[in-house]
């Protein structure tokens, strides 16, 4: 008789707490929510695990622009599937879609879809060079098609990458090493990003015409320094 009540004891035992278990992953589920949002990195900080995103239209962001991501937990791949990547792959400007975690007090990238870059659209602009600044990477053409009331071409700013500028010279399209200097005619292939003209490359079609030898000299010296 004892037995039979050790054994009913037992099985009242695994029934409550398997009750309780069960309410408790459903208060968990419950309290956990899943759901999608896509839009466009504007910014990703992979030390402090935060990544910004510029929402596409109709999204459940609910007032939500900055989400969670963690290096071991974020699984990142492509749109189809079959290639990994991980979270240092991901750039400013990539159309991603982020499986989030809702969970109490803070919203987790679970899984993000990356979309390979777009190919930026470049464009062109010839004129003469104003001024260049290869540590700061700036750089000033006058257009000269755009002429004001006095006579003058519009001035165009650019920036630019020292490191990864290409230089070339026409008529051929290969990297070279230039030198060069204000009222050099020179073709600039640029993309706008960010409000900004970042150029890509600069061809140099013609040399500026040296007005005296005294200038010549100048310049040579000027070289040899650097």
């Amino acid at each position: 008789m004892r037995g039979f009540k050790a054994i009913l004891i037992g099985l009242f035992v695994i029934l409550f707490f398997g009750g309780l278990v069960r309410v408790y992953a459903t208060t968990v589920e419950s309290n956990t929510k899943m759901r999608r949002v896509s839009g466009e990195i504007s910014s990703i900080d992979v030390k402090l695990g935060l990544l910004k995103l510029n929402s596409d239209a109709g999204q459940d962001t609910r007032g939500i622009t900055e989400y969670k991501i963690n290096q071991d937990e974020t699984r990142v791949h492509n749109p189809s599937d079959n290639k990994f990547l991980v979270i240092k792959d991901l750039r400013v400007g990539q159309h991603i879609t982020i499986q989030l975690i809702d969970g109490p007090g803070e919203t987790l990238a679970r899984t993000i879809i990356a979309e390979p870059m777009r190919e930026p659209v470049y464009q062109e602009i010839t004129g003469e060079l104003e001024a260049i600044d290869v540590q700061a990477g700036t750089l000033v053409i006058e257009h000269e098609p755009l002429l004001n009331e006095e006579g003058k071409g519009k001035l165009i700013y650019f920036v630019f990458e020292p490191n990864n500028i290409v230089l070339m010279q026409a008529p051929s399209l290969q990297p070279v090493q230039l030198e060069l200097k204000p009222g050099d005619l020179v073709k600039v292939e640029y993309v706008v990003r960010d409000g900004k003209r970042h150029a890509h490359s600069i061809t140099l079609l013609k040399t500026a015409v040296e007005t005296t030898s005294t200038t010549t000299t100048t310049t040579t010296r000027t070289t040899e320094t650097q």
